[in-house]
Order: C-alpha cells, then sequence, then structure tokens
C-alpha cells in the first residue's frame, strides 16, 4: 500500500529523533531558501550559481530521505507533486509569448524540481513527527493541530475512494471523457462528505474531552 502524503511513520531513525520544533522551523527556512529567486531568462535560469543551489538543494533532501529511513513508498506519495507540476508547465507553456517556448518549458520544469525538493523534504519531516510533538515543540492551538493532521487524512482519504471507485468501473468506461468527469466529480463529492464527518467526529471527541458535549 501507497503511504499516504504527509502521515506519520513510527520509527527510531535519524530524524524520529530530532527536536520537532527544529524540524519544522527548518523547513520552512529550507522552503523559502529552495523558491527563493525566480529567473527571468535563460542565462539566469541556466547560470552556474542557480543550478549549484538547486543541486544542493536537492541534496538537502536526499538526505534527509536517508536520515528518515529511506522509506521508499515516499517517492509514489509524492506522484501529485508530478501531476501539479505537468500542469504548471503546460499553464506556462500555452502563455509564453512567441519565440519563447523553450524558456516557459524549462521554467515550468525548473517549478516541478523546485515542488519535488521541498515537497520530499516535507514529506521526510512529517512522517518522522507527530501532531503532538509538533503542538508542544511550537506551543500550537488545538485547532492548528487538527488542521495540519487533516492534511494526510484528505490524501489518504482521497486514494482509497479512488480505489473503490475504479474497481467498480469498467476498463472501457474509463476511457470515455464523460464518464470520466462524472466519476471524478462522485469521487470529490464523497471525499467532501467523507472529511466532514471526520471532522464532526473530531470535533464532538475534542469537545467532549473538554466536557463542552
Amino acid at each position: 500500500m501507497v503511504a499516504a502524503l504527509f502521515s506519520y511513520r513510527i520509527g527510531s531513525s535519524l530524524l524520529h529523533k530530532v527536536n520537532a520544533g527544529a524540524k519544522i522551523i527548518f523547513l520552512f527556512a529550507f522552503s523559502v531558501f529552495v523558491f527563493w529567486g525566480t529567473p527571468q531568462s535563460a542565462e539566469e535560469l541556466f547560470c552556474l550559481p542557480f543550478l549549484a543551489r538547486t543541486a544542493a538543494c536537492f541534496a538537502i533532501s536526499v538526505i534527509l530521505f536517508f536520515m528518515a529511513g529511506a522509506n521508499w513508498k515516499s517517492f509514489f506519495a509524492l506522484r501529485y507533486v508530478f501531476v501539479f507540476g505537468l500542469l504548471v508547465t503546460l499553464a506556462k507553456i500555452i502563455g509564453a509569448p512567441a519565440g519563447s517556448l523553450p524558456f516557459a518549458t524549462a521554467s515550468g520544469l525548473l517549478y516541478t524540481a523546485r515542488f519535488f525538493i521541498s515537497a520530499l523534504a516535507a514529506q521526510c519531516v512529517f512522517e518522522t513527527t507527530t501532531m503532538v510533538q509538533i503542538q508542544e515543540a511550537l506551543r500550537l492551538p488545538l485547532v492548528a493541530v487538527l488542521a495540519i493532521n487533516f492534511i494526510p487524512q484528505i490524501f489518504s482519504e482521497w486514494e482509497k475512494i479512488k480505489l473503490a471507485a475504479r474497481a467498480r468501473l469498467p476498463k472501457s468506461a474509463r476511457k470515455n471523457p464523460i464518464r470520466a468527469c462524472s466519476l471524478f466529480l462522485c469521487e470529490l463529492e464523497a471525499l467532501l462528505l467523507s472529511m466532514l464527518q471526520k471532522a464532526e467526529t473530531t470535533r464532538k471527541a475534542v469537545a467532549n474531552r473538554r466536557g463542552d458535549f
């Protein structure tokens, strides 16, 4: 089974033992550094300092990956990054003026690479840090912790719904654009209802513990 995006994984790796607050602060600073600066020309995009910085950021994410215990299922959980990156690249290509198609393509691929680097680092941090550790380290209110906790739940629930829907739909029907769009809307509706139910259950549980329910 593919690991859910940003979900906690029990383990005793080196990254599991690092302070939760330090990991979250590092992740924020690292993500800002990864996306710092937007090349405006091919010369800026392919200059040695910029490429070296991108390569160094990728190396840091790989180091975090091995510090987290090298869970290879994490890569499959990040496949959404490439789908979103493809959409961004296509948008850049469509909106590019005449003569700048190569730069628009390279710019879109750069965004995908940056997104993957930061997403891999985030995956390594969150799969080695529980929500309770984040709350205690950063002294976040309970509502903020619950909001963060819903991120992996959304992706996990979406994966279950998608697999269930695909299993009930014949392969021949999947190639029909109308049926595919209809299936996507049904999956989205099921995801929304499921998350609303989980949110209400969580709200009642929290209220019951506080004696407000």
